[in-house]
């Protein structure tokens, strides 16, 4: 986000140069797994050690939550600028068949080796991506393979949890980037 904020402005003057602009960020199903009771209230909740699958499907609802919080101010005063989240499937990686092993030696296993019939390449993976870069004139959407917009869970169609994760992500960004980074437009406001 903090990357997307700093480059906003040019986004802009090109969404008025062309048909769409869209941003995109890197979701998974993953996501289904965040704990229930996620706020995004502080710091301290963020560094609880959830154990990796939890953390890992914490870090995809944030990025989910962040387009659809894009989706939902940028799209008022900018309809061409498109925000979406993608789901690439299960596709064939070094964290599927290598990193797996150290968080879960035995479910690693299942997921590195039985598991590879039905795993994707990783071009294959890019379908959903592919679709949400060129094709899609939607905005706040979660894209999964091949290319088939869903709801996601719960947590991810929280837009109050949304506007919370906004929150403390420019809370944080000024707490540790000081007015440096805000001086160069960051951290992302309500547009």
């Amino acid at each position: 986000m903090t990357l997307c904020s700093h480059l906003l402005p040019l986004l802009k003057e090109t969404a008025k140069k062309t048909d769409y602009v869209r941003i995109h960020a890197q979701s998974s199903n993953a996501h289904e797994g965040t704990p229930k009771d996620c706020k995004f209230a502080s710091l301290e909740e963020l560094n609880q050690d959830l154990g990796p699958s939890a953390q890992y499907g914490r870090s995809k609802l944030a990025n989910l939550l962040y387009m659809r919080y894009l989706a939902r101010h940028l799209s008022k005063e900018h309809p061409n600028i498109l925000a979406n989240a993608t789901h690439p499937g299960v596709v064939e990686t070094k964290m599927s068949t290598q990193d797996i092993h150290e968080p879960y030696p035995i479910m690693g296993y299942a997921m590195s080796v039985l598991m590879k019939p039905v795993k994707k390449d990783q071009w294959m993976g890019a379908a959903s991506l592919l679709y949400a870069s060129t094709k899609t004139t939607n905005t706040g959407e979660y894209i999964c393979p091949p290319a088939v917009p869903e709801s996601g869970s719960g947590l991810a169609n929280d837009e109050q949890l949304g506007e919370q994760l906004m929150k403390l992500t420019r809370e944080l960004v000024k707490e540790k980037f000081g007015s440096e980074s805000v001086d160069k437009g960051c951290p992302l406001k309500d547009y």
